[in-house]
């Protein structure tokens, strides 16, 4: 009796066939190649937005710095520049890019305005 039971239990089950599962798996594959070229460039562009980011909060502050000392900080490496914005608390902390670039500032030649630039991204958001 117990023979019968398994068997009859074994030919009730209903699985999967075959080519039911490569149907299914060759349209999660397109799925699949669908979305990672597009997922791919996506943590640049975020790197790229932070960093443009940064430069115009630069680009502030340094204007807010400017108006209020009546000139931009006087050092002698840009790193210094930039430093001095924060001890001066125009900045809680320098912004750092998130692809490893360093900032740059380049101040015009009568020292009225100042541009500033990565050298990862370059100069962005003007």
């Amino acid at each position: 009796m117990m023979k019968k039971t398994l068997r009859s239990f074994w030919r009730d089950q209903r699985g999967f066939t075959l080519i039911e599962l490569a149907v299914t798996i060759f349209v999660i594959s397109i799925l699949i190649a669908i979305a990672i070229p597009n997922l791919r460039g996506t943590g640049d562009k975020a790197q790229k937005v932070t960093c443009e980011g940064n430069q115009r909060l630069l680009r502030a502050q340094l204007e807010n710095y400017y108006l209020t000392e009546h000139g931009y900080p006087n050092a002698l490496t840009d790193a210094d520049r930039l430093q001095q914005l924060v001890t001066t608390n125009y900045l809680q902390s320098l912004p750092i890019c998130p692809a490893g670039g360093t900032y740059h500032l380049t101040l015009s030649a009568d020292k009225s305005s100042v541009t500033v630039d990565c050298t990862k991204h370059g100069a962005l958001g003007l």
